[in-house]
């Protein structure tokens, strides 16, 4: 493993095949740094990012990661804003937003670009053109799970709950959502 890119709050340990993070480096970062970047590894474990309290920044971009992974974690790190998951592979959006909300109950930016559960456009991911939802429906159901975000992937949040962007049936043709007239 190289030396690490750091400075007194920040830790860069971008494609270094990590599956975790090195106990020597938890005993040595974990109390002051508030910037981690884990870019381009292969991350299985994230149970340490615990002893992190002063993290607020967090990028896990290009782990392979999915949900499983996000369940490692033993405990919320309230204390952190900004999470980029980007080009992992999440593909079930109501569990990957109930953990994040779970364990980062006050972020304020996500970015998931590149992931199967975002409809970005970007073709990042090959898997993203064959979802059946929108953009809008995906942006407002994470705007819905995670209240205090401000910024999601490219732009700020918009609280705007157009229920034409939400599918009217599901992958098997019943209906998500029941009507009723009054």
């Amino acid at each position: 493993m190289q030396t690490p890119e750091n400075n007194d709050s920040q830790l860069i340990l971008v494609q270094q095949n990590l599956r975790t993070l090195p106990e020597e480096l938890i005993k040595i970062h974990a109390d002051h740094v508030e910037h981690l970047d884990l870019s381009h590894n292969c991350l299985k474990d994230l149970s340490w990012l615990a002893e992190f309290e002063q993290l607020r920044h967090l990028v896990l971009d290009s782990n392979r990661m999915h949900e499983a992974h996000l369940r490692t974690l033993t405990r919320p790190l309230p204390q952190l804003e900004i999470l980029m998951l980007n080009k992992n592979e999440f593909s079930d959006l109501p569990t990957t937003m109930r953990l994040i909300r779970r364990f980062f109950p006050n972020l304020q930016y996500l970015s998931l670009h590149g992931n199967p559960i975002c409809p970005d456009g970007l073709e990042l991911q090959p898997f993203s053109s064959y979802l059946r939802y929108d953009y809008q429906y995906y942006s407002n159901y994470i705007a819905q799970s995670l209240s205090k975000l401000k910024f999601l992937d490219h732009g700020m949040v918009q609280r705007t709950y157009q229920y034409e962007s939400f599918p009217l049936k599901n992958y098997a043709g019943k209906p998500l959502i029941q009507t009723t007239s009054f």
